[in-house]
């Protein structure tokens, strides 16, 4: 398992041009407030950049489900598609309040002298060395959490790739025909 703590890297390959590619895809979503309790896909262009979600109120009550961003961009023939699925974003704008604070807290607890000498200096240095890896452990746990819960966007990703027939990694190269 490799590190991921804000989700999972996907690069995908369409043969597809990406005006194409946009056109299939904004047809296959849910549009607006329709059905909003069903989990189908949904999403939105800005420009190239597209943010895909399932559900209606994704964004609000379901924060640990994945969101699919992804940028679509001319290449060769066709279209590439990279970007990541991560976890909520309500998720992870909660994660990084928490990596700062462990990372403070665990600078804190090292700086940390007493007003007197302890009796026995070594346990105590062992002791604090402990306790202040305790919030980092915490953050690292969250990571290992976000890193799970990205791999649920593989709904997305199917539905993705059934839309504008992609093919994973690079372009396809033909032999020649002459």
């Amino acid at each position: 398992m490799s590190f991921r703590p804000f989700g999972t890297r996907i690069d995908l390959y369409s043969p597809l041009p990406p005006d194409e590619c946009r056109r299939r895809l904004e047809a296959k979503f849910v549009p607006g407030w329709e059905r909003p309790y069903a989990l189908r896909p949904r999403g939105r262009f800005f420009g190239k950049l597209l943010v895909m979600w399932l559900g209606a109120f994704d964004w609000i009550n379901r924060n640990s489900e994945s969101k699919l961003i992804m940028w679509l961009k001319p290449q060769t023939s066709g279209t590439r598609l990279s970007g990541w699925a991560i976890p909520g974003i309500q998720f992870v704008l909660f994660l990084i309040p928490a990596a700062i604070a462990a990372i403070y807290g665990f600078m804190a607890l090292l700086a940390y002298q007493p007003d007197r000498p302890p009796a026995d200096p070594i346990t105590y240095a062992v002791v604090k060395i402990i306790v202040a890896f305790v919030p980092l452990g915490f953050v690292a746990s969250i990571w290992g959490f976000a890193h799970a819960e990205s791999r649920h966007g593989r709904s997305l990703v199917t539905f993705l790739k059934r839309t504008v027939c992609v093919d994973e990694g690079h372009p396809k190269i033909l032999p020649d025909t002459d």
